[in-house]
């Protein structure tokens, strides 16, 4: 029996992916003249920005003493553009309406940082819909770990096997298929093919197929 809904952000709730990614080119390239390139995201999506830049400055051979100013900088600048223009995913405040009415308690549970979390969902106007809003910063582990999904769980007080996690991820997924929950997926375009998706339990298209999908898991 479900008796959870969790959430994450990026990809899901809020097409930000590709803004992370300009904002990091952008700085990368004025504070270093480094460009990034795909493989600098490659496997990316779901990871906690610290750790995400950490690899950068270990790939680059940059000072990792500046990756907690670079971290800053680039929540800041991410925040600062999904305020100004956000664009929320086709169906979420539909989709979530519909979880609502249905009784089933909703949270986030994201790699953002927790300034990050309630700015996007100030700005989608979303933010009345979820419980709680939960962040992997000052975990010791992030996804793909499961910690911030079993904190999601210990938070509502329910077993982790009756919650159901919306994901756009690999590293999400894994997350939440470790934390023994239930995973519903809606890769980007470009990575529905992946083949390890096939790890979740339903793959969609979009939003608009999550509630059918959750009926089925239930």
């Amino acid at each position: 029996m479900t008796t959870a809904i969790i959430f994450d952000m990026d990809g899901v709730l809020v097409d930000s992916e590709p803004v992370w990614v300009k904002v990091e080119q952008e700085i990368y390239l004025q504070c270093y003249g480094v460009h990034l390139d795909d493989e600098d995201f490659k496997d990316s999506a779901g990871i906690r920005i610290d750790k995400l830049l950490t690899e950068h400055h270990h790939r680059h051979s940059l000072p990792l003493e500046d990756v907690p100013r670079r971290v800053e900088e680039i929540v800041t600048e991410v925040g600062r553009r999904i305020q100004t223009h956000p664009q929320p995913m086709p169906g979420v405040v539909e989709l979530l309406e519909t979880i609502q009415q249905h009784g089933l308690p909703i949270v986030v549970a994201s790699s953002s940082p927790r300034k990050q979390i309630a700015r996007v969902l100030d700005a989608l106007n979303i933010s009345h819909y979820f419980s709680h809003q939960i962040s992997a910063e000052g975990m010791i582990n992030g996804k793909p770990h499961p910690a911030v999904f079993l904190r999601a769980s210990e938070i509502l007080n329910v077993n982790p096997e009756e919650c159901i996690v919306i994901e756009d991820a690999v590293n999400g997924m894994v997350a939440a298929k470790a934390a023994q929950m239930k995973v519903i997926v809606m890769p980007a375009p470009e990575a529905c093919q992946d083949k390890r998706f096939g790890l979740a339990d339903v793959q969609v298209n979009s939003l608009g197929e999550v509630w059918q999908a959750i009926q089925q898991l239930k």
